[in-house]
């Protein structure tokens, strides 16, 4: 789910993977594990990442 939702957000926003990479401080690759599932971010960029999409963090990992 997560995987899904972090590629329609950041699409829907133009930014490509090493921009989102940018703007979190995170090294080039780390939005692509996350898209292709090799990877999940810690809690607190969770709560980083849906405040800048400003979604919940349960609709950004499909947590009930």
């Amino acid at each position: 789910m997560f995987a899904q939702k972090i590629r329609e957000l950041r699409n829907a926003r133009n930014l490509s993977e090493a921009a989102l990479d940018e703007i979190f401080g995170l090294m080039r690759g780390t939005v692509s594990n996350w898209e292709n599932g090799f990877s999940f971010p810690e809690d607190e960029l969770l709560d980083d990442i849906a405040a800048y999409f400003k979604i919940k963090r349960a609709e950004l990992t499909g947590a009930n």
